[in-house]
C-alpha cells in the first residue's frame, strides 16, 4: 500500500461545524447582494430566503431516516433526533417550496436564477468541512493524495468494521479525498456557468444548469466514493449505486426540461417586482419562528444557528416594513418616540429599592443568611458520535439521575436609590445517585457519590442593568439532557464532574417592569445537576420590593422560578423544572427547589 501524501490530524467535529456556517453565512451575503443587484423587494426576499434555508435544512435531515424511523414518525407523531445530512434531500424539499413561496410573496420576477451560483460555491465551502470530518470519504486508494485518518472518524471505523485494519492500527488506509474531488467539480461548475450565462435566455435556466452540471460531474465522483459513507442506506443495483442511477434520471428529467423551455422562450419586457405581499411575509415570519421553536430540540446546535442567521433579518425587515405600511409618513418618528418614550420616563420613576427612603444620600446596608433545598429524581441520555459530518456512528445509553442537596449561605449588601452591590459565599453539600437503563428497566451499574461545593460569588445591579459573577469549588456535578461527544466506546454515563466551575449571572431591564436574564451555575441552593444554565423573562408586576416571576429554559427544560418579599426580612425563592412536551424523557421528570433568606442588622 502507497503512503498518503497527508494524514487528518484536525478535529473534524469542529471544523465540520464553523465551514457550515460559513457555507451559510457566504451564501447569506451572496443571495442579498442577488437581491439588491437584481432589484428585488428585500423585504420579500429575506423571507423568501429565511423560509426556502428553513426547509432545505429540514430536508438534508428527513431524507436521512430509514423506514423504521418513518414508520416511528407516523406512529407517534415524534421527530426522532439525527445529526445525519443528506443534500440532495435539502435541494429536493427547498425546490419544492420555492414556487410556492414565490407565489405567496407575489414575485413576478423570476428568482431562481439569484441561486444558480450560491449552490455550487456554498458546497465548495462546506465539501472541505466534510473532508476534515471524514464522512462521505472514498474507497481505499494507493494514489499518493490519498488521505489518512485517526480512530474515531467514519474512515478508520468502517475499515476496521470490514476487517480491512487490525485492531490497534492507529491511521486508517489511505481513501480518495472525494470530498474535494467534489469542491473541485463545483468550481467547474461555477467557470462553466460564468462562460455561457450569456447563451442562456430562459429565466430559470441558470438554476436548472446548475443541477446538471452538479449532477453530471457528482455522478462520476460517486465511482470513487465508499459504498457504506451516506448518512443513509446505500446499495449496488447493477453495477452502480442507487444514488447514481437517482442522477441518470434527474440528469434525463432536467435535460429535457433545459432545453425545452430554451426553445420555448419568448422574450419579454422586463417587469418590475411589484409591491411584495406584506400579509403573507408577516404570517409566513411569525410561522417560520413557530416552527423553529418547536423544533429546536430536534436541530443540532449548529443548525440552529444557520436557521438564525437567515431567520433574524427576515424578522427585521418585515417588522420595519410593518411600521412604515401602518404609520404615517411625516408622523412616523413621532409614532417611534410615543413607543420608546414612555419605558424611558417610566425608567427614571422606577425604584430600585424598595421601601425605605428615596434620598439619594442615604445608604443602607444589610446582612443575610441563607437555608436551601433542591432534589430531583429525572431521566437523561449519553450519546457518543464516533464522527460529526453528514454521517456518524453513534452509541447511546440512557440513564436515571437522582438527587438531593442542601445549602446555606451568608451575603453583605449595600443599597442606595438605584443601585446595589451584594457580596457572599455559599456552601452545599448532597448525594447523587446515577444508575443505567437498559429498556427502561433499572441495570444493576449504579453510581452513587457525594457533591458538595463553595460558592464565593459578587454582584452588582442598577435598573435597567445587573451583572454577577463567582466560583464554585469543590466535588460539583452536573447533567445536560442529551449530553452527546465525539469519542469512541460505549456510555458509562450521563453526568460530568468538575473540581472547579464559573458562575455568571446578567440581566436587562428593569426587575420592577420586565427583563431578560442569563444565569450560569447561579441557582441557590443547588447550582447544578440539572438546571446549570437557563435563560429567563420575568416581571415584577409594578412590585416595588424586588419580587419577580420568571419563565426560564434551557434549552429542552422549562423552568417558573420567583423571588418573592414578605416584609423587609423574609425572601423566598422557589424553582420548578418540567420537561418540553417534546422532550423525550416526559413520563418521569421531577426537579425542584426552595431558597430562604433572612435579612437582618440594617444600618
Amino acid at each position: 500500500m502507497g503512503v498518503a501524501l497527508y494524514v487528518v490530524h484536525v478535529d473534524g467535529k469542529v471544523w465540520f461545524d464553523i465551514l457550515y456556517l460559513l457555507a451559510f453565512f457566504f451564501s447569506f451575503l451572496w443571495l442579498f447582494r442577488e437581491g439588491y443587484k437584481r432589484q428585488f423587494n428585500i423585504t420579500a426576499w429575506a423571507v423568501a430566503i429565511a423560509v426556502t434555508w428553513f426547509l432545505f435544512i429540514v430536508g438534508t435531515k428527513l431524507f436521512t431516516y430509514s423506514f423504521e424511523q418513518w414508520k416511528g414518525l407516523f406512529i407517534s407523531q415524534n421527530l426522532p433526533y439525527t445529526s445525519d445530512k443528506i443534500l440532495f434531500g435539502g435541494l429536493l424539499l427547498a425546490m419544492t417550496g420555492f414556487p410556492i413561496i414565490k407565489r405567496l410573496l407575489n414575485f413576478k420576477i423570476n428568482a431562481l436564477d439569484a441561486l444558480a451560483l450560491t449552490l455550487p460555491l456554498s458546497i465548495t465551502i462546506q465539501r472541505i468541512g466534510c473532508f476534515f470530518a471524514g464522512c462521505c470519504h472514498g474507497n481505499v486508494t494507493t494514489l499518493p493524495w490519498g488521505a489518512q485518518y485517526e480512530p474515531g472518524t467514519l474512515p478508520h471505523y468502517h475499515q476496521f468494521a470490514a476487517g480491512v485494519i487490525e485492531p490497534g492500527v492507529f491511521y486508517s488506509l489511505p481513501v480518495h479525498p472525494t470530498q474535494l474531488y467534489e469542491t473541485v467539480a463545483c468550481l467547474l461548475v461555477v467557470m462553466t456557468l460564468l462562460y455561457v450565462k450569456r447563451y442562456i435566455k430562459a429565466p430559470g435556466n441558470m438554476f436548472i444548469g446548475a443541477i446538471l452540471l452538479y449532477s453530471f460531474l457528482r455522478f462520476f465522483v460517486e465511482f470513487f466514493r465508499y459504498v457504506d459513507a451516506y448518512a443513509a442506506a446505500a446499495s449496488m443495483v447493477g453495477g452502480l449505486k442507487v444514488v447514481q442511477w437517482g442522477l441518470l434520471v434527474l440528469l434525463c428529467v432536467l435535460g429535457v426540461l433545459f432545453f425545452y423551455r430554451e426553445r420555448a422562450f419568448i422574450a419579454e419586457k422586463e417587469q418590475q417586482q411589484p409591491a411584495s405581499a406584506l400579509a403573507n411575509a408577516t404570517i409566513l415570519t411569525l410561522g417560520l419562528i413557530f416552527v423553529s421553536w418547536s423544533l429546536r430540540n430536534w436541530f443540532t446546535y449548529t443548525e440552529l444557528l444557520a436557521v438564525s442567521m437567515a431567520l433574524v433579518p427576515a424578522v427585521v425587515f418585515v417588522s420595519a416594513a410593518v411600521f412604515k405600511a401602518y404609520t404615517v409618513t411625516q408622523y412616523r418618528w413621532l409614532t417611534l418616540g410615543a413607543l420608546v418614550l414612555p419605558l424611558l420616563l417610566m425608567s427614571q420613576t422606577l425604584i430600585f429599592k424598595r421601601s425605605y427612603t428615596e434620598d439619594s444620600t442615604v445608604v443602607r446596608r444589610f446582612n443575610a443568611i441563607k437555608l436551601g433545598y433542591g432534589s430531583g429524581d429525572y431521566q437523561n441520555s449519553h450519546t457518543i458520535d464516533s464522527n460529526s459530518g453528514c454521517s456518524s456512528v453513534s452509541n447511546t445509553g440512557y440513564f436515571q439521575q437522582e438527587y438531593e442537596v442542601g445549602g446555606a449561605g451568608f451575603s453583605v449588601t449595600t443599597q442606595h436609590e438605584k443601585h446595589e452591590f451584594t457580596y457572599g459565599a455559599n456552601a452545599y453539600a448532597g448525594r447523587h445517585v446515577e444508575t443505567e437503563l437498559v429498556n427502561d428497566i433499572v441495570t444493576d451499574n449504579i453510581n452513587s457519590s457525594n457533591l458538595w461545593g463553595v460558592n464565593p460569588y459578587i454582584r452588582y445591579d442598577r435598573i435597567w442593568f445587573g451583572i454577577g459573577a463567582g466560583m464554585h469549588a469543590g466535588d460539583l456535578v452536573y447533567t445536560l439532557e442529551n449530553l452527546r461527544e465525539i469519542g469512541v466506546g460505549a456510555p458509562t454515563s450521563a453526568s460530568k464532574r468538575r473540581a472547579v466551575y464559573p458562575q455568571f449571572y446578567v440581566r436587562f431591564g428593569p426587575t420592577q417592569l420586565f427583563f431578560t436574564d442569563f444565569e450560569l451555575a447561579h441557582t441557590f441552593p443547588s447550582p447544578f445537576p440539572g438546571y446549570r444554565q437557563r435563560i429567563g423573562v420575568g416581571s415584577g408586576f409594578g412590585l416595588r420590593n424586588g419580587s419577580f416571576l420568571k419563565f426560564s429554559n434551557n434549552g429542552a427544560d422549562n423552568m417558573l422560578s420567583g423571588q418573592f418579599v414578605l416584609g423587609q426580612n423574609f425572601v423566598l425563592e422557589p424553582l420548578y423544572l418540567w420537561k418540553g412536551a417534546d422532550s423525550y424523557f416526559s413520563d418521569r421528570q421531577r426537579q425542584a427547589s426552595l431558597g430562604m433568606h433572612y435579612r437582618f442588622n440594617y444600618r
